[in-house]
């Protein structure tokens, strides 16, 4: 799918991961065919069923993302600053974890006592590109020598249900590329439940 015109937190690339595939097929399936956290799911290294459950659809997210694809498969809201899924080691359960660009807490935002009287603390700098996104990103040595910054974030931690996805592939040939991108488009689905109203909230605000 393109970008949505609502607010999503994460959405699938189908038409960049199509063109830009080595094969003419799909990029993400290349990637997850050289995956070795896949490629556990089946080749022994995890004997319990439940954990290899978990560990797949971990492994499909982390393939699909940067720093493994760029750009990803899966993209990212301009305030996410960090997407992950990760297995819980407590139950074997699914984690999502993600870092958001926030505004400044109300006290500092709403006082100027804290600013020192020969400087002013700035917020997240920003890229402007063409049809009006806004990127955030970090300050690059020239503007960290001239000028202080104080960049809020917020950390979300939060379980994933695990109910609809795919069954871990039990070898190479077994439906491999199709089970990863099952698994990569129900995540995407539950993060974007958890994250996505955060998000239209932050861009009102």
């Amino acid at each position: 799918m393109s970008k949505p015109e609502e607010p999503a937190a994460f959405w699938i690339d189908d038409e960049d991961n199509r063109d830009l595939a080595s094969d003419g097929v799909s990029r993400f399936g290349a990637y997850v065919r050289q995956s070795s956290g896949v490629a556990e799911c089946w080749d022994g290294t995890w004997d319990d069923p439940g954990t290899r459950q978990a560990r797949c659809p971990a492994a499909a997210w982390s393939t699909a993302t940067g720093p493994v694809m760029v750009p990803g498969y899966i993209r990212y809201h301009s305030r996410v600053l960090t997407g992950k899924v990760a297995c819980n080691a407590w139950d074997g359960t699914l984690n999502g974890l993600v870092r958001l660009v926030t505004p400044w807490p109300q006290p500092l935002a709403q006082s100027r006592a804290w600013h020192p009287a020969d400087s002013w603390w700035e917020d997240w700098p920003t890229q402007h590109y063409s049809g009006g996104t806004v990127y955030y990103r970090e300050p690059d040595d020239e503007e960290a020598a001239a000028r202080r910054y104080l960049m809020a974030s917020a950390v979300l931690i939060f379980p994933l249900s695990a109910r609809a996805l795919p069954a871990a592939p039990t070898g190479p040939r077994d439906d491999m590329e199709d089970r990863a991108r099952e698994a990569v488009h129900v995540l995407t689905c539950a993060m974007n439940g958890v994250v996505a109203p955060v998000i239209e909230l932050l861009e009102r605000s």
